[in-house]
């Protein structure tokens, strides 16, 4: 986990819970996220497809290729996070910063 950025670690997160993925092809897969990795590629158990004309069919697992998916629903628990409060922490310090450098050094007139 080098140098990824905050969707894929949230994506970490969700690992062992149950998620929703929209296919570009049209098709939504739900399952059980067993693994996930840096390049949204996922592994999903007990899942259900939907298939673009609405037919739904059970399997036991898929591998979704991460170019090939359109977004992912992840369960509302992860709202709170750990690396939502980092990323919070970092939007304060760079606001901070910025302000810091609008105000800018304090110089006296002369006319």
């Amino acid at each position: 986990m080098s140098n990824v950025g905050v969707p894929v670690k949230l994506l970490f997160e969700a690992e062992g819970m149950k998620i929703t993925v929209e296919m570009k092809s049209g098709e939504i897969y739900r399952g059980l996220l067993l693994s996930a990795e840096d390049t949204m590629n996922v592994s999903l158990s007990e899942v259900i497809r939907t298939a673009r004309n609405g037919q739904i069919s059970k399997l036991p697992s898929a591998y979704l290729r991460g170019s090939s998916i359109r977004f992912i629903a992840l369960p509302e628990l992860l709202k709170n996070a750990p690396i939502f409060q980092k990323v919070q922490t970092m939007k304060r310090k760079m606001e901070e910063s910025q302000a810091a450098h609008q105000r800018g050094p304090k110089r006296k007139r002369t006319d």
